[in-house]
């Protein structure tokens, strides 16, 4: 049985100017687009061919389609934050000074994005993230995978329509720190769930901007404490923590996750 010889002519052309073709492919090319015509064996070993390569080829395109949906996803939500403090303090008229909202600002954000859901609060292990029942923190990692400090994102979460879920940090702490926003751009029930890939942490100023955790004006924004903090060889609790400043200042920052 054979094909006719223009069924895979234009295919076969644009292998013969590929350096990367494999020489056998590259042979039965140089039939097929001389007039002649596969027999079905021929066929059935380029098909071969073509499936290894597209196997090789595949978890490459598949990760970088990921890396840049991780991007985009996390340019939108850093605009819609902004958007978000940038109509509150428009609305409410006063600063975000903790004493101006106290333990209510995730209420009142949560007011603002119009959320679907309640998350509750890790700290007091209710909502839709809890601790293990040894009381250890796993469901967000570090930026390299270790245990991950939840100190600063545990009082309190909201699930928006779309889907994303914001984590703040309105305690005690959030008198040293500033307002403490952290979103999981592509929600918390989708992976990779860790600081750094997914999930980036911002800190509201008390004159309503949105900053990326490490940038000027934040509360790790030191050239030591901003390195420690997205870190992809460390073992630090807080490693992760200052990456959307790396993510918002470095082109290549979502090309080189790992």
């Amino acid at each position: 049985m054979l094909i006719p010889p223009y069924s895979l002519r234009s295919v076969c052309l644009a292998c013969l100017g590929s350096d990367k073709s494999h020489n056998a492919l590259k042979s039965l090319c140089k039939t097929q687009v001389a007039g002649a015509a596969f027999t079905l064996a021929e066929v059935l070993i380029t098909l071969g061919i073509i499936g290894v390569v597209a196997a090789m080829t595949m978890p490459s395109l598949i990760n970088t389609t990921q890396k840049k949906e991780l991007e985009t996803a996390f340019k939108k939500q850093y605009s819609v934050l902004q958007q978000a403090i940038l109509m509150i303090k428009t609305d409410d008229a006063i600063d975000f000074e903790y004493e101006n909202y106290s333990s209510g600002f995730k209420k009142r954000l949560a007011q603002q994005y119009k959320s679907a859901q309640d998350c509750g609060s890790i700290t007091y292990n209710t909502g839709c993230i809890l601790d293990e029942e040894d009381g250890t923190f796993t469901y967000y990692k570090t930026l390299n995978g270790s245990t991950l400090s939840r100190a600063y994102f545990d009082d309190g979460g909201f699930i928006t329509p779309d889907g994303t879920l914001l984590l703040t940090e309105q305690g005690e702490q959030a008198k040293r720190t500033g307002y403490l926003v952290s979103v999981d751009v592509n929600g918390f029930k989708k992976r990779p769930n860790k600081m750094g890939y997914d999930l980036f942490m911002f800190q509201i100023t008390e004159d309503g901007r949105v900053l990326p955790m490490g940038a000027e004006g934040t509360y790790w924004s030191s050239e030591s404490a901003r390195e420690s903090r997205c870190d992809k060889n460390s073992t630090f609790n807080e490693n992760g923590f200052t990456c959307a400043y790396y993510a918002m200042t470095d082109t290549n920052y979502f090309k080189n996750l790992r």
